[in-house]
């Protein structure tokens, strides 16, 4: 299993920081840009809708204080580092977990 891997951690961290840097404006926008970075092709609207629902759960979940979002987003408790304009380090956590969900996929690992 990959999920936890630091490798795995490290791009699901990185694919966040490009979604949020050029996956557009709008939630929507940006959950189908990782998805065609990770899948190369257009998410289903079922696809859509359960990411969607994930990016608004972990949301919630560090509003309310139960998860971390520099831990998430960095790995340590720093603030992550030249974030992309307009971004918080909410957001940043919020979009690894979605990416790591992507990066997950049986669809996108290539098995031998």
């Amino acid at each position: 299993m990959s999920l936890n891997e630091p490798l795995f951690v490290e791009c699901s961290q990185a694919l966040a920081r490009q979604t949020l840097a050029s996956g557009g404006k709008t939630d929507e926008q940006r959950i189908a840009y990782a998805f065609r970075r990770a899948l190369a092709r257009q998410p289903q609207p079922d696809e859509t809708r359960a990411l969607m629902a994930l990016l608004n759960k972990e949301k919630q979940r560090i509003a309310d204080g139960w998860v971390n979002p520099t831990e998430v987003a960095t790995g340590t408790n720093s603030v992550p580092k030249d974030l992309p304009a307009g971004a918080t380090p909410a957001q940043l956590a919020a979009y690894t977990v979605v990416s790591r969900v992507l990066l997950n996929l049986d669809e996108t690992i290539t098995k031998e």
